[in-house]
């Protein structure tokens, strides 16, 4: 699901329109050329210009140059902590993970229990790759703001790739019995359910998630193949139906949604549309094909028999899987 590729961004920088970030951009600019040039400036006011320069620069997304500018107001002005901070940012935001840890490791001994530092050294691990170290942050964090949301979603999103999805799941309802607007975490807490086999407790999280407006195409998806099994037909056709209108290369649904047409509803027409659309984003699951065949009430037999013959997925192998099975035959010869 394209909404729970990566964990949640700790500073949330909404983008400034174009026009304003070019005016905030040009006054920064001017305001530290102006004290660099001035020499009875006081080193703290010039630091404050690049200060202020490396924030336009960052809010325009240009974390190299941001970087640069913090880097000379630190320079200037150790004592201002905002601008090693924000370095720190820059340098993760540009890739450069490992000086970026070692800035936040170097804040983090100067404040220990600092929740912001805490938050992004967690955020800087866990896109470096590190997902355990970036995991026993999450603790530390939660540990001293038990009810951080982004620290619970995040937490729980590592502890499933972990294999943690009871304590996952235990979290994140926890959250969500107190935060019940967050549809990104019911998102994640369907998946996490439907994984544990928890099927009515994930219909009830991803339908959550779909009234906050935060189901994507692959949660339909799943949404539909949760109604399904619990026989739920018309809500798993709708269900599915929205995933392939949202995203039409989605074969499982367009197959799934097929089946339930020519099965359940008995609708030949709708069904063979369906199926022609998987088949054409390339479904090829002989097995799922086979067991549709073999279905005792089918609209359309023979036309939905005549379309899986033809890509190989009944009857005789085709043609073109002949030399994957011959190759795999080779080595007992």
């Amino acid at each position: 699901m394209r909404g729970l590729a990566a964990a949640r961004h700790p500073w949330h920088n909404a983008a400034m329109p174009p026009a304003r970030a070019k005016a905030v951009l040009a006054a920064a600019l001017i305001l530290a050329l102006a004290l660099a040039s001035c020499a009875s400036a006081p080193r703290s006011e010039i630091a404050r210009g690049w200060y202020e320069l490396g924030t336009a620069w960052f809010d325009k997304g240009e974390w190299k140059k941001a970087g640069e500018a913090f880097s000379r107001a630190f320079a200037l002005d150790p004592e201002l902590k905002g601008a090693s901070f924000n370095l720190a940012r820059s340098l993760a935001e540009a890739g450069d993970y490992a000086t970026a840890l070692v800035a936040l490791d170097a804040l983090n001994e100067e404040d220990p229990g600092n929740t912001r530092i805490i938050a992004t050294r967690a955020f800087v691990q866990y896109k470096s790759g590190d997902a355990a170290a970036a995991l026993a942050s999450y603790e530390e964090l939660l540990a001293l703001e038990p009810d951080a949301p982004d620290a619970v979603y995040n937490a729980a999103l590592l502890r499933r790739a972990a294999g943690d999805r009871e304590r996952a799941a235990e979290e994140l309802g926890r959250l969500l019995a107190a935060r019940g607007e967050d549809g990104q975490a019911w998102l994640l807490l369907g998946l996490i359910r439907s994984e544990l086999g928890l099927r009515d407790e994930a219909i009830a999280a991803f339908e959550a998630a779909r009234k906050l407006g935060k189901a994507d195409a692959e949660a339909l998806e799943r949404l539909g193949l949760l109604y399904a099994e619990a026989r739920r037909f018309s809500e798993a056709m709708e269900s599915l139906a929205a995933s392939v209108q949202a995203d039409a290369a989605r074969k499982l649904a367009w197959f799934s949604l097929a089946r339930l047409r020519l099965v359940v509803a008995e609708d030949g027409g709708g069904g063979l549309e369906a199926l022609k659309k998987a088949l054409e984003a390339g479904f090829a699951d002989r097995e799922a094909a086979e067991a549709l065949l073999a279905e005792p009430v089918l609209a359309e037999r023979e036309e939905v028999t005549r379309l899986l013959t033809e890509k190989g997925l009944s009857g005789a192998p085709s043609a073109a899987a002949e030399p994957a099975k011959a190759g795999a035959e080779a080595p007992g010869r």
